[in-house]
């Protein structure tokens, strides 16, 4: 039976804040890079859409921690700065979504049985490819509303802004609960999605993984003396559960008129076989309590699992 975990942190001095500080500007940057990105393109590729999700994931992440740090003021500017970071993630998403579909659906060729069943799969593969682009027709104009409301200078500005007294010796205390929190969530969400796989909770299982991967970043970064275990596994799961909800929601997504076809056949025995593979891995892993598995390098993720 496999585990993995970090143990708790010992009592070490405080920690710098200016390395916390550091890692929210570089986040910062390559968040604002990727928008300059999007809105410049007519067309942003699928590549540059999942580097600027990403991003603006982690970024998210780095936030909820930066923010205990704030005085009360600035917590609460922060938290509509979030709000609105999530409503951008939120269109790049949906973007994507419609980009994995396509990309999914180039593997069905071969499964097509006869020329009703080509027409109708290139109407559908058109149809998303529409969606796709009007999707990116609104990100754009999304982003330069935001930008004509200043909202990565204002955020960045708020960043550079004095924190409260006494933050640099809580810095290390609220790491520390953040980290615990990452991974009681990821063991509860393990736990319901063994007991019922469901595609919610199995979607659930992936947010969970993935931010309790993206804060073990930040933790290396600004405590890299910190324990833990290097290892793969929740990248793996990561991408395995995301390989399994992109099957999910492109079959959900067809017309009900289509369903009978045989690709859409051949599209539900790959979700079998994916589905049979991630139940099969998660009942052999048991995550401790407060457990977390230190993340593999951004740069190593996969564009096709989000």
């Amino acid at each position: 039976m496999r585990r993995f975990a970090l143990e708790p942190a010992t009592s070490r001095p405080a920690l710098d804040p200016e390395r916390l500080r550091s890692a929210l500007g570089r986040t910062l940057a390559r968040v604002g890079q990727g928008a300059e990105e999007v809105v410049a393109q007519p067309h942003p590729s699928p590549g540059s859409l999942h580097r600027f999700h990403r991003n603006l994931r982690r970024l998210r992440t780095e936030i909820a921690a930066w923010t205990r740090l704030l005085p009360p003021a600035d917590r609460e500017r922060m938290a509509d700065f979030d709000r609105r970071l999530r409503r951008l993630a939120r269109l790049v998403g949906q973007v994507r979504d419609r980009d994995v579909a396509v990309e999914l659906l180039t593997g069905v060729d071969d499964a097509v049985d006869g020329p009703t069943e080509r027409e109708a799969l290139e109407r559908h593969r058109s149809r998303l490819r529409d969606d796709a682009r009007t999707g990116r027709e609104l990100l754009r104009a999304f982003l330069r509303s935001e930008s004509d409301a200043r909202l990565l200078p204002e955020l960045s500005t708020l960043l550079a802004a004095p924190l409260r007294p006494g933050a640099a010796r809580e810095l290390r205390r609220v790491l520390g609960e953040h980290r615990t929190a990452h991974g009681e969530r990821v063991v509860t969400a393990h736990r319901r999605a063994r007991r019922r796989p469901s595609m919610e909770r199995l979607h659930r299982l992936r947010i969970r993984v993935r931010r309790m991967r993206q804060f073990a970043d930040l933790i290396d970064a600004v405590d890299p003396g910190a324990p833990g275990l290097a290892t793969g596994q929740a990248r793996r799961v990561q991408v395995d559960l995301g390989r399994l909800h992109d099957l999910d929601v492109l079959l959900e997504g067809i017309d009900p008129g289509l369903r009978d076809a045989s690709w859409v056949r051949a599209l539900r025995r790959e979700r079998r076989r994916e589905r049979r593979s991630v139940v099969r891995d998660l009942k052999g892993m048991r995550p401790r309590r407060a457990g977390l598995v230190r993340a593999v390098p951004p740069s190593e993720d996969v564009p096709g699992h989000r």
